[in-house]
Order: structure tokens, then sequence, then C-alpha cells
């Protein structure tokens, strides 16, 4: 009977297939990996994860007939030792959750087909299974005869972290293997210490079950809902796993098994199926980022946890109905606007907690699709003792004076191990508690040419040019100055880099954005004066945010200023596609809002030069500051009727 309707189906496909595009041979020692959860009998509307049968099998020909070549989880990890040569265009068929009809279709199709294929299992699933689940899973008999058949390895998928724990206090859910558990009862949050503890215990009592029900140990991973970061990974090293399977788009690679990509087979027509194929998983090109930076100063209410909550939401309801896609929103807290940061919103062990909503607020706006960069000082931070504050502030000379900087922001300095030591702390905090897609890194970031002459700095300084450090011989001789300026950019992008590495310990897919000032674009020779570089930014960052304020900036005539300033960046390389563009929506100097509809013709400046990414600051829910109505004209992703 299964041969008799599976048939039909190859020769259909096969029949219409001659006209579809051979895939692109992969590179040596890359490979594909598809994720299936339930083959059903006909696919359902409500779950977009299950795939039918006849559509699976369609797949599964269109795989044989364009030359790929499937390949077994030990063919990857011997591949992986240099014992095995991968095929041209290998791919692995990995099945989630175990579902029955793994156990009765697609093993004997897949047998048909002669195809290799992972199972992964949910320990607890097994005798405890969900509620809702499209249809039931297997039990400990059929999971032990399938891992008996030779092309079939069955993994771990977690013994009990396939769920949603508490994470902050006010009661939101994230994914038990990468966020930090919150206790209502104590208001406390786990340590890092429990953390690990807690992984490694699921992950070995896993490989007992395992033991016990199907006589051996898991030696890889399918990380539940594909969320995992760096600690996460070294647990299952210590549990004796060899592999961790993610659900992030793309090509694997045998030289890194530790969160391999995975392509999401979902219930979808076989061109979208095709396409996926074809692109290895990934999007079109980067859609354009319509972003507003938010203060969260503006909705928090010390007086009322529920009335910050309604603030919030109405918050929410308007960046909604604008249909932006992106948020920068503030992590700190800055009412008085001076810059320099003495408490957060978020849980940490370095500064302050105002107000412990920080990650309430990005979940909240996260489960409506909109990606949130936590925006937070990496200088302008006053630590609470107020003696080591003192010591480590950026110095300047004057007239041969040194003393602390009298700049707006009253900055740390990046050149003391102290200060990357405590503010990588505070970004690792930051990424433990919440589930923030990127990072925006204030202006804050920035040395002027008298400074920093703070002891550790000159002590950098020696050490890098193998010279004393006289600042009257530097100002004099324009090469030592530019060299000068160029090493305090690199040393303020180590810095940051120090502080990406402590967000990716956590946080492994997080994107990296970096304020610059408008003038660094136009006007290379500046770097003399803040220590930043528009090169240097497009290739350690992720984006670009340049601070395209005419009126800051004094600009006589803001639209061919702005104009001038995207046709520069389409100079550089990936100039344009990692730049975003983001006006002024206040004018600071005349305390004034500015008019909507010139916001909005700025706005179409930008877009009508060829910028892509555009964004505004600030925004006020309360005054409808810009308007709405107008802004979202431009900021909308919502595409027109007319637009196919």
């Amino acid at each position: 009977m299964l041969k008799r309707m599976i048939i039909p189906l190859i020769i259909l496909f096969f029949l219409n297939s001659a006209s579809l595009t051979l895939a692109d041979e992969m590179k040596p020692g890359e490979f594909l990996v598809l994720t299936y959860h339930a083959v059903t009998l006909k696919a359902s509307l409500d779950n977009r994860y299950s795939v039918s049968r006849d559509r699976f099998v369609e797949q599964l020909e269109y795989l044989r007939t364009h030359g790929y070549n499937p390949v077994s989880l030990d063919n990857i990890l011997k591949a992986s030792e240099g014992k095995y040569v991968l095929p041209k265009n290998p791919v692995l068929l990995t099945f989630d959750d175990a579902y029955i009809s793994y156990y009765e279709f697609v093993v004997p199709v897949l047998e048909m087909f002669g195809y290799p294929s992972v199972l992964a299992v949910v320990g607890s699933f097994v005798d405890n299974p969900p509620k809702d689940l499209p249809e039931p899973l297997m039990n400990w008999g059929q999971i032990k005869e399938v891992s008996n058949k030779k092309l079939i390895e069955v993994i771990s998928q977690s013994y009990d972290l396939h769920k949603g724990i508490q994470y902050n206090p006010q009661g939101n859910v994230g994914p038990a293997a990468t966020v930090f558990a919150y206790d209502p009862n104590t208001k406390k949050y786990e340590t890092e210490g429990d953390y690990r503890a807690r992984l490694y215990a699921d992950f070995r009592l896993q490989s007992e079950f395992f033991s016990r029900k199907l006589g051996f140990v898991p030696v890889a991973i399918v990380w539940p809902f594909g969320a995992y970061n760096a600690i996460s990974q070294e647990a299952a090293k210590k549990a004796g796993y060899h592999i961790g399977f993610s659900l992030e788009p793309g090509i694997g690679n045998i030289g890194d098994l530790r969160s391999v990509n995975r392509i999401l087979i979902e219930n979808e027509p076989m061109e979208d199926f095709i396409k996926k194929i074809v692109k290895n998983g990934k999007d079109d090109p980067q859609t354009p980022i319509r972003a507003v930076q938010v203060d969260i100063d503006k909705i928090y209410d010390p007086t009322s946890p529920e009335k910050t909550d309604e603030n919030l939401g109405k918050l929410i309801n308007r960046l909604v109905e604008m249909k932006v896609n992106t948020v920068f929103l503030q992590a700190f807290a800055d009412p008085e606007g001076t810059g320099n940061i003495k408490d957060v919103y978020f849980y940490n062990s370095v500064l302050p907690v105002k107000a412990d909503i920080f990650s309430h607020a990005v979940h909240q706006m996260i489960i409506r699709d909109m990606y949130v960069y936590a925006w937070l000082p990496t200088l302008s931070i006053v630590l609470p003792d107020e003696k080591l504050n003192e010591e480590l502030r950026v110095r300047e000379i004057i007239d041969d004076t040194t003393r602390p900087s009298q700049s707006w922001y009253q900055r740390l300095t990046p050149f003391s191990n102290d200060v990357r030591r405590l503010v990588r702390q505070l970004y690792e905090d930051l990424s433990a508690h919440s589930q923030i897609h990127g990072i925006l890194f204030q202006d804050d970031a920035y040395l002027t040419d008298h400074e920093d002459v703070h002891p550790s700095a000159i002590s950098s300084y020696k050490e890098h040019f193998s010279r004393d450090f006289i600042f009257h011989k530097l100002a004099e001789d324009p090469q030592l100055l530019k060299d000068w300026a160029s090493y305090k950019t690199d040393v303020l992008i180590d810095f940051i880099k120090n502080l990406t590495d402590g967000v990716k310990k956590y946080r492994p897919e997080t994107k990296f954005a970096r304020n610059m000032y408008a003038s660094l674009i136009a006007e290379p020779e500046s770097e003399e004066w803040f220590a930043q570089n528009y090169t240097k930014f497009l290739k350690a960052y992720d984006q670009v945010v340049i601070m395209a304020y005419p009126q800051m900036e004094k600009a006589e005539k803001p639209s061919p200023w702005l104009k001038r300033m995207v046709l520069k960046a389409k100079e550089f390389p990936m100039g344009i596609e990692k730049t975003i563009f983001k006006i002024q929506a206040y004018d600071w100097q005349k305390e004034t809002w500015l008019n909507d509809v010139f916001l909005l013709e700025e706005l179409r400046d930008i877009l009508s030069a060829g910028g892509r990414h555009i964004a505004y600051y600030p925004d006020d829910l309360w005054t409808d500051r810009p308007g709405l109505k107008v802004m979202k004209l431009e900021m909308s992703t919502q595409s027109y009727p007319f637009m196919k």
C-alpha cells in the first residue's frame, strides 16, 4: 500500500523537476541539514511545522534528482576527524520531537530511498507528552526499535529543557536552556553556577535514560527551540556531546560542530522548499531597517509597577501601529539627560538597579515581531565607588595641565584593565538576563585630540609606539597626532570587541551597532577629534548608526546635507548596506520638536539619495511627537496594497 501511494508521486514529480535549477556545489567540508517535525497524512493549516506525506516524498525526490547526497551523522563526525570525505552536496535529514509519523511513515520511505536520518528525542516528552501536539509521540519501545536500524541515529533534544521558564519578576517565560531562572518566591535569580549545574544535570539525566531505555548514550544534541549559548555548549561538551544543532539557517561546516545550522522545513509550497534549499535557508537581502530609539525613562513610573506596565503597553501599541521592525531600547536610567549613567533598568552586579523592567519590555516587544537592540553606554558610566570612579576617568591635557575630562560625557578610560573588566561584566549581565537581538553602543565611545592622558593610556602609548609620551611634541607633529588618533580608535574598537565577546557568551547571534558622528563620513580627518573611523566601523560592526542630525551640526540646508552624506556612504564598501541614518526629531538647542512634515522630508531625502536603513530619535508617546500618522508613511515596513 505504501509503495502504491509513493511511486506515482515520484513519477509525477520527476517529470516536473527537469526545469528546476540544480544546486550549486557546496565547498569541501560544508553540508546542509534539513529539519522536520511531524509528517502527517495531510498538512494542517493550524501547524506550520507539519509537512504532508505527499509533499515530503516530493522533497526527497527533489533532493535525489538535483545532485544532493544524503549522509549520516556518523559521516559528519568522521569527516570532522579527517576519517571520511563528504560527497558533493551532502545533506543530513533530522527529525525533531519523535513524532509517531517518523516510525509509521518516514522510516519506511527513507529505507526505500536508502537515506540516513537522525531522530531527536526529548526524554521527558516520551512518558509525559505535552498537550496540543499535532500527533502522538513514539514510545521508548518504538524509539529503541528504530535505533537498531543501520540508517538511523537517535540523539538528544534534552531531557526536560524543551520548555519555557520564568526569567524575570514580571513572569515572562523564556527557553529553559538559555535564560537564568527567576524564583518569584525568593525574588532571586539563579546564579551562573546554578545555571550551569541545571544544564549539566539535565544532560546527564538524558544520558541515563538513553542508557537504560536504549542501551547507549547520545553523542549529539538538538538545542531545544534552537537556543544555545557558550555555557550550554560547555555543559554539553562536558556531558559527552560532540555536536549541537541549532535552528539558524545556513550551511553547516565540519570545522565547527558546536552549533550546526539547520534549515527548518515547514508546511509550504514546493517552490518555497526549493528556494530554501538553493539559498541554504537564508532569506532574501536584508529587509530595510526602520528603527525608533526609545527612552524607558519616559514610561517608567517610580510609584507604581502597574502604571509602568500600562505605559509600556501604550508605547508598544504606538510602535505596532507605526509598523517599525526595530527598536533601540534604552537599558539605562538617565531622566536628567546628562548622558552619565549611575543606574540601569536590568539586574546586574556593577551598577544600582533603578527598576528591573528592561527584560520585560524586551520580551513584550519581541513577541510582537520587533527586533530589539539594547541601547547602552560604553564609557560614560559613573561607578558607585566615587574614589575608584575618579581614578578611572578619562583625563585631558589643557595648557600642560592634566585633569579629569570636562567633556559632556564623563567617561572611564578604555585603557584600564579594571574598566574593561567592570564594563564587560555589566554587558554580560545585560545579555544573561534579557533576550535581546542586538546592542546599540552609545555615542560616548570617543576620545578628543586632548584625551586620553590617563596613566594607563600613557603606559599603553609607550608600549605601542616604543617612545615616551610628550604631548606638546604630539601636537606639533601632524603625523604623530594622526598615529595617536588612529591608535586610540583601535583601542576603542578593541574595548568594544571585549564587550561583544561578553554578550555573545549568552546571546551568540547578537548583532552589534555603533553610533557615530556624522562628520566622520565627509571629513575622515576628524578622526583626530573623536578617535572614530567610518571605514574601521564598517568592518567591526554589523551596523553603523550615523547620527544624521543637521540641526545639531548646524547645516544651513538640511536636505542637500543629508543627501551628500548618503552619497558619501556609497563610496565605502558596504556603506549603504550597513549604515543606518538616524535623524533627530527634537532640537535640543532650541528645546523644541521639529515639524513632522519636515522630518518626513528628511527621511525621504535619505531614501531618495539611496539610503536603505533609517531611524529617528527621540520619541514621545505622550505628546505624539513626532506625529504617528505622518512618520509611519516612511517608517512603516508594511508594503503598500498595490505592491506585490
